[in-house]
């Protein structure tokens, strides 16, 4: 085997679960579509410490009733911040606490044989990118400042220090905007409140439109299908077929002419 995963949501599964559903996603997710073993969610769409401190709590009997682990995935922000809290938020707030010590606050666990707090086995948080050695280390001494052991959470690389060539590093990411769901239509898009910003995403259907004077590409998004119709988007995959394949080579000249 060269590598394995669990069950783990996206972005655009929470999104299409819309902003005002998003705690009857987690609830579907838990009980219904994984009613048992580890389930990772990511739960920054929009707004984690509401998923923290509201959500976690009302779900609490049914995520202790599972067989397996709910594990919350925070992914925008200083995740030191975000693990094991901001000395420089309001105190007692859940920013000030960070996210495990309000887990503990919600679930309890157990104690080690070295005394550090261990999280009840249904629980868990992974922060799966932006880790670098200096960030980990951060992390593992605030977490034994504050009592608590490193099996508490799961720390991922990612591109970010494993290559540093990321989808920022030419501003470039790939999100879902637009959904339907028994033929209703769906604007969707993600904005998490831990974020400077950047990572808000366009919503609903898009229109790209090249500019006659600049001959850059530009987007309008919350359109309608006739607007998005007449853009320069061009459907590649659809109803699992593949409309237009094209090969390596076909890409790259048409990205030379465009440089």
């Amino acid at each position: 085997m060269v590598g394995a995963s669990v069950a783990a949501t996206e972005h655009s599964v929470m999104c299409m679960g819309m902003q005002d559903g998003e705690i009857a996603t987690f609830e579907r997710l838990i009980t219904e579509i994984y009613p048992a073993g580890i389930v990772s969610i990511v739960s920054d769409t929009w707004d984690f410490w509401q998923v923290i401190t509201q959500f976690l709590p009302e779900l609490k009997a049914k995520i202790l009733a599972r067989n397996g682990k709910v594990v919350i995935r925070p992914d925008s922000g200083d995740p030191v911040k975000i693990i094991i809290g901001d000395k420089a938020a309001r105190p007692g707030s859940p920013e000030y606490k960070g996210a495990i010590a309000c887990l503990w606050e919600i679930f309890g666990g157990t104690t080690t044989e070295k005394g550090y707090k261990l999280l009840d086995a249904h629980i868990g948080l992974i922060y799966g990118d932006s880790i670098t050695t200096e960030r980990q280390q951060q992390i593992l001494q605030g977490l034994e400042e504050q009592g608590f052991c490193s099996y508490n959470v799961v720390l991922g690389i990612g591109s970010y220090t494993y290559e540093y060539v990321t989808r920022d590093t030419y501003g470039f990411a790939m999100k879902a905007t637009y959904g339907e769901v028994n033929g209703e239509g769906r604007a969707i898009f993600k904005n998490p409140k831990t974020d400077d910003g950047t990572k808000k995403s366009a919503k609903g259907l898009i229109a790209i439109h090249k500019n006659a004077t600049t001959g850059k590409y530009e987007y309008k998004d919350e359109c309608n299908w006739q607007e998005e119709s007449k853009g320069e988007l061009k459907t590649v995959f659809k109803d699992g077929k593949l409309l237009i394949d094209q090969c390596l080579h076909e890409i790259r000249e048409r990205l030379k002419q465009n440089i």
